[in-house]
């Protein structure tokens, strides 16, 4: 029993101890609390049953009630059963309604309510669906069946696709709902087909045949399964033919051509094909194109040559990643590019500047392939380090070092090559190192013996041309020792400065041959002594020849002169007087044979005589004298136009033009001739413009019939006017006239007409 009950029965017993008190509420147990709705129910049963009690009996005014003991409060018969204790009076109706008003507010308000909450409810909530995947399907009905394949196909996935045809194929062939059976199957078929369609425009091309081929094999659809699936195969194999094909041309930087491959996508039918794989080949072709660009200039800087040029083409070229369709021959130019650096470095070890090779080869980087060589040519090139000393142990440490690079290496040939030199570079050290000891005395029988010495050094050693550049040394100190008395000996012939004592000297030094040591300094001694006995030799015949054309006589001058033959130190000088001296003597015959011709007196005359002076040389004596007479002949040539001009003015104009350029007539005749030419070619009269119409004026009483205008004078030829309003007008035609020539002996006179030409005579006149 619970605290509640335990005290509810505390109660009862207290109340039954009670005086005035039913002894027998002490044996009835309390019992258990009645819920709300059963409380409400025997409520509304009280108050019905009072109401009907209240209305047909009548009120009694005493009223005995009745003991009701119950049987589980019932006293056993041997105890005394008390008296019950007196009824209090009966309340009247008035006060039992206003004690029963707050139930009645209560059940007005929770009744309704609960009422219409229940109603609500019933009408709203809807019927319960079938729950499919807990349905025992064995017993489930043919129309439960159809609405749970309905179910299962609107989630549109091919698994439920497949379940929702398994439910509903499974009715037998003659259910009567078979037809429509047999119509949603093939729907749901097709929208399988849909599905895998769909995968396929998106590119999943496995799921899609593996989704087609999931179409059940009774249906309508699985008769275009292969073909579609054969169809999707066709189109994927020529859409990625195309794609590698495209691929194919951007490995080799044909971006044009991969472009092209790329725009047949777009027509491919397929979705997947036409947008993402085609817009990612457009991508990778401008992607090439700006790495092609960048090859290109990598091919351009490594072309310029140079080690530096070359390992900047190769930084260049690094740019382009392992993603890259252009890896391949941006890796196949770095390798190139590499394998010229490497070659540039072992140049440069051949000149014995090891260390910068070193330093070369260790730029060049590992994306060339070249790992191994480079590490070869490294272990290589330090070898030289000890045999730069020239030594024999120097060598011994040089072939141990290269002895490292094993059969197989890269460099391995070359290793042997630098070891044989090297061996045979320590004989050839020995024989060097005894040819100087012999050479150490200088005297010319310990050179010859050295000389002789280095002679067993084939030039093919490695140390072959170190011998012969060490043998042409000492040749030529042997050489100067011998050599070196007989140009001393003429030095001291020289000194004595007169011309025999200069060519003993010279032939003193020429015994000095070409190819010796001396020799080149004996020639310039030879050179100084010939020229010094030259002009000793030769100088008094100059001078005399400059005296005699002093005198005028040219011709002589000219035949002492020549005797200064080619070859002589003074000959440029004597050729030089000689040519100006032939230059005069035919700058006088010009002159002369100018003057002689103009004598004639004749307008060709002048011309040729004049042509004839023009070939005296500026720098002649004649010079003057020849602008004097072409001064004079022009000036007469001008005065025979003039004349011409009374009679012959075309002949005058030709003979003006014959004054040769530059002189003062020259200048007077061309206004002349230009004067002249005006007249014989006039110009054409320009032609007078034509009067702008006049507006006539307005019309008046004093108009005639004619539209002439009538004032009542008389306008008649007897008064010697005409009457210009009765005829048209009409221009006067005028005559062009020629200005008239005037002669010679009218050129100075006063009462010549102002429109008259001037003719000059002379050049005074134009002064």
């Amino acid at each position: 029993m619970s605290e509640k009950h335990k005290k509810q029965s505390r109660w009862i017993e207290r109340l039954s101890t009670q005086p005035g008190k039913d002894p027998q509420l002490s044996a009835q147990p309390l019992s258990l609390r009645k819920s709300r709705a059963e409380r409400l129910k025997e409520l509304r049963a009280l108050l019905e049953s009072g109401l009907e009690e209240q209305s047909t009996q009548p009120p009694k005014t005493d009223p005995q009630p009745e003991t009701v003991i119950p049987q589980t409060l019932a006293i056993p018969p041997s105890e005394p059963i008390p008296e019950p204790p007196p009824r209090a009076p009966k309340q009247s109706k008035g006060a039992l309604v206003l004690k029963l008003t707050p139930l009645w507010l209560v059940l007005m308000i929770l009744t309704p309510g609960g009422v219409g909450y229940l109603a609500s409810s019933m009408l709203l909530r809807s019927p319960s669906l079938p729950n499919c995947p807990k349905i025992f399907w064995p017993i489930a009905s043919a129309s439960l069946r159809l609405y749970c394949a309905e179910t299962a196909a609107k989630k549109e996935t091919v698994q439920d696709l497949l379940v929702a045809i398994e439910l509903v194929d499974g009715l037998s062939k003659t259910h009567p709902l078979r037809p429509e059976i047999n119509r949603r199957i093939e729907q749901w078929s097709l929208d399988i087909l849909d599905l895998s369609e769909n995968l396929f425009q998106a590119g999943e091309l496995k799921k899609a045949i593996e989704s087609a081929r999931k179409v059940p094999q009774d249906t309508p659809a699985m008769a275009k399964v292969e073909e579609r699936i054969k169809e999707w195969n066709d189109l994927w194999k020529e859409a990625e033919g195309i794609y590698r094909k495209a691929e194919d041309h951007l490995r080799q930087e044909q971006t044009n051509l991969a472009f092209r491959e790329a725009t047949r996508l777009l027509n491919m039918g397929n979705q997947y094909w036409e947008t993402t794989k085609y817009q990612e080949l457009t991508d990778f072709v401008q992607i090439v194109r700006e790495e092609s660009k960048k090859l290109a200039e990598a091919r351009g800087i490594a072309e310029q040559g140079g080690f530096d040029n070359i390992i900047e083409a190769i930084k260049k070229a690094e740019v382009i990643g392992s993603e890259s369709y252009l890896y391949d021959r941006a890796t196949k130019a770095i390798t190139e590019y590499s394998k010229t650096a490497l070659n540039l470095a072992e140049e440069n070890l051949k000149t014995g500047d090891w260390q910068r090779s070193i330093n070369m080869a260790q730029q060049i980087p590992k994306r060339g392939n070249l790992d191994k060589e480079v590490e070869d040519f490294i272990l290589l090139s330090r070898a030289h380090i000890p045999a730069s000393l020239d030594t024999v142990e120097g060598l011994k440490d040089a072939i141990a070092q290269a002895r490292k690079i094993n059969v197989g290496r890269p460099f391995h040939n070359k290793a042997q090559q630098y070891i044989r030199d090297w061996q045979q570079a320590i004989s050839d050290v020995a024989t060097l190192e005894k040819a100087r000891k012999l050479a150490r005395s200088g005297a010319v029988k310990d050179l010859k013996a050295a000389v002789a010495e280095l002679r067993s050094i084939p030039t093919s050693n490695p140390r072959g041309d170190d011998a012969q550049v060490q043998m042409v040394r000492w040749n030529q100190k042997i050489e100067e020792i011998e050599d070196r008395p007989l140009l001393e000996n003429a030095d001291q012939l020289a000194s004595f400065g007169d011309v025999k004592s200069l060519k003993e000297a010279i032939s003193q030094a020429q015994q000095i041959s070409q190819g010796r040591a001396l020799y080149d300094e004996a020639q310039d001694r030879i050179s100084e002594w010939a020229e010094r006995s030259q002009r000793l030799e030769f100088q008094p015949i100059l001078d005399r020849a400059v005296q005699i054309a002093s005198d005028g006589d040219l011709a002589q001058a000219i035949s002492v002169a020549e005797q200064i033959k080619p070859g002589i130190v003074l000959y440029p000088e004597a050729k030089m007087k000689v040519d100006g001296w032939k230059a005069e003597l035919q700058d006088t015959k010009n002159v002369q044979d100018a003057e002689n011709i103009a004598a004639s007196g004749t307008v060709d005359s002048y011309v040729k005589a004049i042509q004839l002076a023009s070939q005296v040389s500026p720098s002649s004596s004649w010079r003057g004298r020849a602008d004097r007479l072409i001064g004079e002949w022009s000036q007469e040539i001008l005065d025979i136009g003039l004349d011409q001009s009374v009679y012959d003015l075309p002949a005058a104009i030709a003979t003006l033009k014959k004054i040769p350029y530059g002189t003062n007539a020259f200048n007077a005749a061309q206004p002349q001739i230009q004067t002249w030419e005006g007249w014989l070619n006039p110009p054409p009269p320009q032609p007078e413009p034509e009067p702008e119409p006049q507006p006539a004026p307005p019309r008046s009483n004093d108009y005639n019939d004619y539209g002439n205008y009538d004032d009542g004078y008389n306008y008649n030829n007897e008064d010697g006017y005409q009457d210009y309003n009765s005829q048209p007008y009409q221009p006067i035609q005028q005559t062009p006239t020629l200005q008239p020539q005037i002669s010679p002996s009218e050129i100075y006179n006063d009462s010549v007409e102002l429109n008259k030409p001037i003719t000059v005579n002379k050049v005074s006149d134009i002064r």
